[in-house]
């Protein structure tokens, strides 16, 4: 008996359609409630179709052109960074990357190896060949 109850109160609770309030344990509406139960519930529809109105103008007109503005901003600071990268690796020739002692310290490898998992062959020099020799 219990689950009908439950299952009849989940159904009414989440039904798109709405219920008419009822009083007491008679289960007949009181006079004039069902209109102000109706009344209120249109407003709180009209509502919140505004506020969704609203924010959705508000990620078309600030959100989405903000994200544009800072992708090509993003964009160009990296241009210019990988041709300072470039003109390093020209200037600098074939001379190997300096070893300093207090960087790229292991004392064991990881369980992929001596490189680290998002390791760049273009910035950093390889620990598995110098491990290995």
């Amino acid at each position: 008996m219990s689950f009908a109850l439950r299952r009849l109160a989940q159904r009414r609770l989440y039904s798109s359609t709405p219920v008419a309030p009822t009083t007491g344990g008679s289960g007949v509406a009181a006079a004039g409630t069902p209109n102000e139960w109706v009344a209120k519930r249109n407003a709180v529809q009209a509502h919140a179709a505004q506020t969704a109105g609203m924010w959705k103008k508000i990620f078309f007109y600030v959100c989405a052109p903000g994200l544009l503005v800072a992708g090509v901003y993003i964009k160009r600071v990296e241009d210019e960074h990988h041709a300072h990268m470039e003109h390093l690796k020209h200037e600098r020739g074939d001379e190997p990357l300096p070893e300093y002692s207090y960087m790229n310290k292991r004392q064991k490898p990881f369980p992929w190896g001596m490189n680290s998992l998002f390791f760049n062959p273009e910035v950093r020099f390889c620990l598995d060949t110098k491990a290995a020799a």
